[in-house]
């Protein structure tokens, strides 16, 4: 699966331009190759874009100087044009047949990236197949570290894990039969065994301590650092399983997601567990459990009734299933849309309808290198029109911007606030 990436890495590599340009440098190029002779501030805008998808607040207060000076477009720009990849006519930057052949080579490395990404990982298939990889590498470590350190719990959560792998496995061969709810029921009935066997474990556990019966743990360093591993394995895979699932409208991964969110917290449990057990005591994990129990049953049951209502043929609403991060990044997003609404007000006052028209434009039609050919966009999924009331609503609260009648127009602190960020950003409007 990896050979042909490998190979493609490879040559990128080997060519003898590799070396010369930045990440940035070629950021430029393909957008000139793919559109065309740009101005200035038309690849400013798209540099702009391509950081606000991943979070534009966070990149105003937290970048350092240097990363800030990595998206500066105009040094950039100097800097190809002394190495004659570029030329300026008029107001506008095109390609010279040096440029021409640089950006075709980092085109056709990033197309055949993001062909290679979409077959292998980012589609449901690959998805479940991926999922299967995961389960099958905790369980072997599970249950290798627990037959060499003689942990019998280790031993126990690498049996669970290998079903997991089992289960997995049903859910991916699933998907390729076209039997996507036969999967996605494993899960829901994988989490309803799981729920109730750590239920059990606790209150069993619970009453021992009561009677101080209960044995301590046997290297508990051990079982941290396995636990720990086991966690980051799930944090992946629940972003991962709820980004595709989403996106394809998939509920066996969003099913995936859930179980995995809650191995997250199973493995948190553990992990607790063994860090009060080095101080003899062994009763929070346990306490903890019984509610984690609940938890698992209680997002078992609710999927179920999403089965049934699939089964029936009824249309399955994904945006109820929030995942892991999904509300900041959502927030990210939405603040990067607001930023826009302000810059688009810069140049004059607008009424709604045209504001929503230059957002959509701008998010969901305007090319941005890497990201259009990975098809990443946060505003996928996004309706403006429905939305635009909930945007625009903090800039009006914070006085950014004003509505009189149907117009909106910017305020002084908005353009204050616009001007601020684009300094931040070391962008140089063209007046």
């Amino acid at each position: 699966m990896f050979d042909e990436l490998r190979e493609m890495i490879k040559k990128w590599k080997e060519s003898p331009h590799v070396k010369e340009h930045s990440d940035e440098s070629r950021f430029v190029l393909i957008a000139l190759l793919k559109e065309g002779p740009l101005t200035l501030k038309e690849l400013e805008e798209k540099s702009f874009l391509f950081v606000s998808q991943f979070g534009l607040e966070n990149y105003r207060h937290t970048a350092s100087r240097h990363h800030r000076e990595e998206f500066d477009v105009t040094t950039e720009i100097d800097h190809l044009m002394k190495n004659n990849m570029i030329v300026q006519t008029h107001e506008k930057y095109e390609l010279t047949n040096k440029g021409k052949k640089m950006a075709a080579e980092s085109a056709e490395m990033i197309e055949k990236g993001a062909q290679w990404i979409k077959k292998n990982v980012l589609n449901p298939s690959a998805a479940a197949r991926n999922t299967v990889i995961a389960d099958f590498f905790l369980a072997v470590m599970k249950l290798v570290v627990g037959l060499i350190s003689g942990s019998v719990g280790l031993l126990a959560d690498g049996a669970d894990a290998a079903v997991d792998t089992v289960s997995a496995s049903i859910v991916w061969v699933g998907m390729k039969m076209k039997r996507e709810l036969i999967g996605t029921m494993v899960i829901i009935a994988m989490m309803g065994v799981t729920g109730v066997s750590i239920g059990y474990e606790s209150v069993t556990k619970i009453i021992n301590v009561i009677y101080g019966t209960v044995e301590p743990m046997s290297k508990p360093y051990l079982v941290i650092g396995v636990e720990g591993v086991a966690l980051l394995v799930a944090v992946f895979l629940c972003l991962y399983q709820g980004f595709v699932g989403k996106k394809y409208g998939s509920l066996a991964l969003i099913s995936q997601s859930i179980d995995s969110k809650n191995h997250i917290y199973v493995a948190a449990v553990v992990i607790v567990g063994a860090v009060f057990s080095i101080f003899g005591i062994y009763f929070v994990d346990a306490v903890i459990g019984v509610y984690i129990s609940f938890k698992i049953l209680k997002d078992g049951f609710g999927l179920s009734k999403e089965v049934i209502s699939s089964a029936r043929g009824e249309k399955i609403d994904f945006s109820k299933f929030e995942l892991l991060f999904e509300k900041r990044w959502r927030m990210s997003t939405h603040d990067s849309f607001r930023f826009w609404t302000l810059y688009t007000l810069r140049e004059c006052s607008l009424e709604k309808n045209e504001l929503t028209t230059e957002l959509e434009k701008t998010f969901k039609h305007t090319y941005i290198p890497i990201l259009s050919e990975f098809e990443f966009t946060a505003a996928e999924g996004f309706d403006f029109e429905e939305g635009f009331d909930r945007l625009v609503q903090p800039l009006l609260d914070e006085n950014m911007v004003t509505k009189r009648d149907a117009t909106f127009t910017i305020t002084k602190r908005g353009r204050q606030y616009v001007d601020s960020t684009l300094r931040s950003m070391r962008y140089h409007q063209i007046k």
